[in-house]
């Protein structure tokens, strides 16, 4: 059975999601998945949405220890893009299309940018490339009968190879444009410094402030900028100038850190902070904003803690998006091992952890009642409902607790604030098959 005499058969074989309840879009732009749909057809699409999310744990595992192992969302949607060129490739197709080119081009502009080598960009490749070369070796042992073995496993791993070397060339060869690029940029040198400050490398703050043109002696507020559309990047320095305005900065430092992707700070007055949610933003924008510290390592930690108000802002579902580590600091700290903390709040929420809109609603009541320190008018009047009607959802949530809301009621707060903020990742699903999973954001 040739894959190429008989592709489409092999494909719909081959590429099927293997959990009925997989996400039929993944991180990658819907313009690559609907050509993948109107190529392939949609269960492709979905078995590289699937093997996208899969890869990104494995990958996680095997760089354990090396600096490449935080991984982005830039890396989560260079392992799908993989997945989403072997889909097309034994679907028939010999080259990329323009979509998955462009966006294969914006990650590795983000790895140059970051500062990592060629080879970063090519060990998620061939990394991604074991895994599924694995997998669709065991679906042929399954799906194909047993003449024809041989015949279709030599064809997948002929054409699994052609699609990666496809793939190492185009990457290989935007890599060298963009690392010219990089290098010979008027900002090249001041990227240099911040890199320095952030990995705790000893700066001369006199010598690198004037070639920053930025006080490094100040303290700073850290923001961490993402576009969920790389092409419509060329506003974030607008929005972060106005966010750190509100912020009260009177110096900016904004330094480009990838496609679609910004770090910026603000010399600010005094180290409290301010509330920037008020602050409107383009549609496609999404802001995190560390706390006011003072120095170089003052810099250096505003922009962690932003970076870290980024990934947990990223893995809700809330509708705002300026993710402040001042609110988030306490899930923050709790989230250091996830499943502990899903542990945690289903311990101490029993059945109010259901991942169901009534005990969503019951949970929030409940919530908002305990920030009031258990004053039920004024719980009324942040919810606008009755007192009457606080008082029946704090005694619901208590029977659904199965325990009094005044035992371990530290305990049961900081729940409700996880569960506020991280519910998907950390709640009880309705169908009780387990949590969600958390994945890098910054």
């Amino acid at each position: 059975m040739p894959i190429h005499g008989d592709a489409h058969r092999l494909r719909r074989l081959l590429l099927v999601p293997g959990d009925e309840r997989s996400p039929s879009r993944g991180v990658c732009r819907a313009e690559v998945l609907d050509e993948v749909v109107a190529r392939c057809g949609p269960d492709a699409a979905a078995w590289a949405a699937e093997t996208g999310l899969g890869l990104l744990d494995v990958t996680t595992r095997e760089l354990a220890g090396c600096e490449s192992a935080v991984l982005t969302p830039k890396d989560h949607e260079l392992l799908e893009l993989v997945a989403a060129w072997i889909a097309l490739r034994l679907g028939g197709e010999t080259s990329p299309p323009a979509a998955l080119t462009t966006d294969v081009e914006d990650v590795v502009r983000t790895h140059v940018e970051r500062g990592f080598e060629l080879d970063s960009v090519l060990t998620l490749v061939r990394i991604a490339h074991g895994r599924i070369a694995a997998d669709l070796l065991r679906a042929c042992e399954k799906a194909v009968p047993a003449q024809d073995l041989p015949s279709a496993m030599r064809d997948v791993s002929t054409t699994l190879f052609d699609a990666v070397e496809v793939l190492c060339r185009l990457v290989s060869r935007r890599f060298s444009v963009e690392r010219e690029h990089w290098l010979t940029g008027q900002d090249a040198q001041r990227r240099s410094i911040v890199w320095d400050i952030l990995r705790g490398a000893h700066v001369d703050t006199d010598k690198a402030s004037r070639r920053l043109s930025y006080d490094l002696r100040q303290n700073h507020v850290g923001l961490v900028l993402r576009s969920d559309d790389s092409t419509r990047a060329d506003g974030l320095e607008r929005t972060a100038a106005r966010v750190l305005e509100r912020a009260g900065a009177t110096s900016t430092l904004l330094v480009a850190a990838g496609a679609g992707r910004l770090w910026a700070w603000g010399a600010v007055p005094t180290t409290r902070p301010q509330d920037l949610s008020g602050q409107p933003l383009p549609l496609h924008v999404r802001v995190a904003a560390g706390l006011p510290a003072p120095g170089p390592a003052g810099l250096r930690l505003t922009h962690d803690q932003a970076a870290t108000a980024a990934r947990i802002g990223g893995s809700t579902r809330a509708a705002h998006r300026i993710h402040e580590y001042r609110t988030l600091e306490l899930v923050a700290l709790l989230m250091a091992d996830e499943a502990a903390a899903a542990d945690f709040v289903r311990r101490e929420l029993g059945a109010l952890a259901d991942a169901s809109p009534s005990a969503a609603t019951l949970r929030t009541t409940l919530k908002c009642y305990l920030d009031e320190d258990r004053s039920l008018a004024a719980a009324a009047r942040q919810l606008h409902v009755a007192k009457n009607t606080v008082l029946y959802r704090a005694r619901k949530a208590a029977q659904l607790r199965g325990r009094p809301l005044d035992e371990n009621r530290l305990h049961l707060h900081a729940a409700l604030c996880l569960a506020e903020a991280l519910g998907p990742v950390l709640l009880r699903p309705q169908d009780d098959s387990g949590p969600a999973r958390l994945h890098a954001t910054a």
